[in-house]
């Protein structure tokens, strides 16, 4: 998303395809890892930068962690870097509120699907490669959430950084301030980045098995049974197309792929974000992280939820911009 009252975004920047090959060799061993379901964690590095980050900033960004840590349940740890003005210290792009920098590893369609049946995650995928053999790669993080085991588990995951010189509302309370960016809603947004929910699609690659696909990929349809394959007009389906959940952006000029197109709904996953307005994560947003494998975490009912309430006392990186 750049700055400014009507947003849009210019290409991502990518690493250049032999660097991305490159981090391919270091791929993922394949063997699935067990554990506890318990909540999905975080282990936050602040950039020295965000010393000079106003009041209201650091609890912001930990509101939006929180949405994250109560919403699934994977018994995994996310390093994660945060940047005030800068991304992985590199200087915010001009124009952008926010970016996002993550490690990522690429294997083959069948150990992503095993990965996925595994993780119980919602959503079809066919028992033949629909790919024709393209690498899908995923974030680390995304990768650690369907228990793939990595060489350096504890190393960063992803950077976040956000516009220093934009106008923003921190309040958790007060989400849609005239003229003001909902932060909260930016962060969640550049989180989600980093946990994987990003497209890997390039449109300008027509040689088949060799161009690059990513496991949010996997569910982008045109039509009931076709795969969007080039990064053109499509839908976020978990039936095989029969379903659109909702649009994803079609332009690559204009915005990240594997954001939503912007329609009338204000989303915080939408390639484009006003301000004045709070920025929510939408049930469709938490169907698409479910089908990235993350678990969603139980919805208490409304007695239980009164009874909690009482009792409370690198192999490769990408780079996004909003």
């Amino acid at each position: 998303m750049q700055n400014g009252k009507t947003l849009r975004k210019p290409a991502p920047h990518r690493l250049p395809r032999a660097a991305r090959r490159a981090a391919l060799a270091a791929a993922l061993a394949g063997s699935l890892l067990a554990g506890p379901a318990h909540a999905l964690s975080f282990k936050l590095t602040w950039d020295t930068s965000t010393a000079s980050a106003p009041a209201g900033f650091a609890a912001a960004f930990q509101d939006a962690i929180n949405f994250y840590q109560t919403t699934f349940t994977n018994p995994v740890t996310v390093n994660l870097s945060v940047g005030w003005g800068e991304v992985g210290g590199t200087t915010i792009r001009n124009g952008a509120l926010g970016e996002s920098s993550f490690g990522e590893i690429g294997t083959d369609y069948y150990s992503v699907k095993d990965a996925l049946a595994n993780a119980s995650a919602p959503g079809y995928l066919p028992a033949s490669d629909p790919t024709g053999g393209r690498t899908i790669y995923m974030s680390t993080a995304n990768a650690k959430a369907l228990g793939f085991n990595l060489p350096h588990p504890h190393s960063l995951d992803g950077s976040v950084g956000f516009d220093s010189s934009a106008i923003w509302t921190f309040n958790p309370n007060q989400r849609a301030q005239k003229d003001a960016y909902d932060f909260i809603g930016v962060a969640e947004h550049e989180i989600s980045e980093v946990l994987g929910r990003y497209s890997a699609l390039d449109p300008s690659c027509t040689s088949g098995a060799a161009c690059p696909e990513s496991v949010l990929d996997l569910y982008r349809y045109t039509h009931a049974g076709t795969l969007d394959l080039t990064g053109t007009q499509a839908y976020f389906s978990q039936d095989g197309g029969q379903t659109a959940i909702n649009t994803f952006n079609g332009d690559l000029s204009s915005g990240d792929l594997g954001d939503w197109a912007v329609q009338k709904t204000v989303d915080a996953f939408n390639y484009a974000l006003p301000s004045g307005k709070e920025l929510p994560v939408s049930a469709g947003d938490r169907q698409e992280m479910a089908s990235l494998g993350y678990a969603l975490a139980p919805v208490p009912e409304p007695g239980q939820a009164a009874l909690m309430l009482a009792g409370l006392g690198l192999v490769g990186w990408r780079r996004r911009r909003r």
